[in-house]
């Protein structure tokens, strides 16, 4: 089956909530790095698609959703033509109204943790895991790992000059525990996202950008996965983007390592029903997953079943016989000649019954 993929990034503030540019200025930014669309996600506003700017800007399609509440319990929305109101103590509310509305959304950020260097130590994770109705959860986000990730402001300054995406190179393994444990009982879409903001600094004379939008935006990327080319219809095209989000057809890939582009995974049994990520498909005797791995670079492919590794493989092409049902996603690594394995590429998972 021909497949048309499209690298986009989510998780995006611009100057309607709290980032530091405009819509204009941020599709530039994503035009120079390469990707096809964008999904902006200022707090608890639509001000972008209410002024007109949905659609494509220097080639890049640009879409809006929003970040719903403030003190925590951030909730990721998409699909929607207006904001709902923010329930921070009873985020079951946000979610049920984003569904009424013909939205989805994600779980921004959960398992976020504070630090007093940053933010007087301020986080803002989630604390209501009774709620249901959610399409995903955000397993691996720039910011939050990076103002975590350093025990002074010298040691984080120091990497932000020599290495900035040092602090963001491995996702939150709670974040990982708790999608896995949220998926074996039912669909839950993973993805990766900045939570771009580039943040302007003073010190002394000197004036910098942490983290530009340009930067951001050739590291934590959702490559989907379309049956047909992307429409240039904005509303039929916004509707290709949003189905991929919400099904899980799309996987992460940290473009910073290498171009991630090209990465497959499938599954086939013999009865001829094939799924794709995101998919669900009966268990036979004879099924088989199909992954394909970039070609560039040493890599590490590793098979996960229910939370667990179940197979490794430095091939670039893989077929693993499935012996029974569950749910399955696949992890692949750049593997350097010194040093441990660096997470490159994140499948959303298949569902094997």
């Amino acid at each position: 089956m021909k497949e048309f993929e499209y690298i986009g990034h989510l998780h995006i503030h611009s100057t309607f909530s709290d980032g530091t540019s405009t819509v204009h200025e941020i599709a530039r930014d994503a035009m120079k790095a390469g990707l096809d669309f964008l999904c902006i996600t200022d707090h608890n506003t639509m001000g972008g698609m209410e002024k007109g700017m949905e659609g494509w800007q220097d080639g890049v399609l640009v879409l809006f959703g929003t970040e719903l509440n403030m003190a925590k319990n951030h909730y990721l929305a998409f699909g929607l033509r207006k904001t709902v109101p923010q329930d921070e103590e009873n985020p079951q509310n946000v979610i049920d109204d984003v569904n009424a509305g013909g939205g989805f959304g994600y779980l921004a950020h959960p398992v976020e943790k504070g630090n007093p260097l940053f933010k007087k130590g301020r986080f803002f994770a989630w604390d209501d895991w009774d709620v249901t109705g959610f399409t995903g959860i955000e397993i691996w986000n720039f910011g939050s790992l990076w103002r975590y990730a350093y025990n002074s402001r010298l040691e984080a300054f120091f990497w932000l000059l020599f290495n900035s995406y040092r602090a963001a190179r491995f996702p939150d393994p709670d974040g990982l525990k708790v999608w896995d444990s949220l998926s074996r009982q039912r669909p839950v879409v993973a993805f990766a996202g900045s939570d771009a903001h580039a943040f302007h600094l003073r010190l002394g004379p000197f004036k910098f950008c942490v983290f530009p939008y340009e930067f951001l935006f050739r590291t934590l990327n959702t490559h989907i996965l379309l049956h047909e080319k992307l429409s240039a219809d904005l509303a039929e095209a916004r509707e290709q983007v949003f189905s991929s989000l919400k099904s899980g057809h799309f996987f992460i890939g940290s473009d910073y390592l290498g171009k991630t582009k090209g990465f497959r995974f499938s599954a086939l049994n013999d009865d001829g029903e094939e799924a794709v990520m995101g998919g669900e498909i009966s268990y036979s005797p004879a099924t088989v997953l199909h992954i394909a791995a970039p070609s560039s670079g040493r890599r590490l492919i590793r098979v996960i079943k229910n939370g667990q590794v179940v197979h490794e493989s430095g091939q670039q092409v893989l077929a693993f016989k499935v012996l029974k049902p569950g749910t399955f996603r696949v992890e692949v690594y750049r593997r350097p000649l010194l040093g441990r394995p660096v997470p490159w590429i994140y499948s959303n998972p298949i569902y094997i019954r």
